[in-house]
């Protein structure tokens, strides 16, 4: 009996600091709250931009959808 093993890994716990790698941009968790996020999405890292809000929820699924990376930043799992 073969069992199929889930090939993706599940995303590390967002945290306050964290800067993920999608295939076109950076995201920077600036703050984490019970149920929304404030985010910043870049090009490059170092740009300033201004900061954006979503739900959790919502950046979990995009972060997912995009096969993003942790790049820098500690998990709280």
């Amino acid at each position: 009996m073969k069992i199929k093993a889930n090939s993706k890994k599940a995303l590390p716990a967002l945290a306050n600091g964290q800067v993920w790698k999608t295939e076109n941009a950076y995201i920077q968790i600036v703050e984490l709250g019970k149920r929304l996020i404030d985010y910043r999405m870049m090009r490059q890292l170092g740009q300033s931009r201004r900061t954006q809000t979503s739900s959790i929820e919502t950046m979990e699924n995009y972060l997912k959808t995009n096969e993003a990376r942790l790049v820098k930043g500690i998990s709280r799992n």
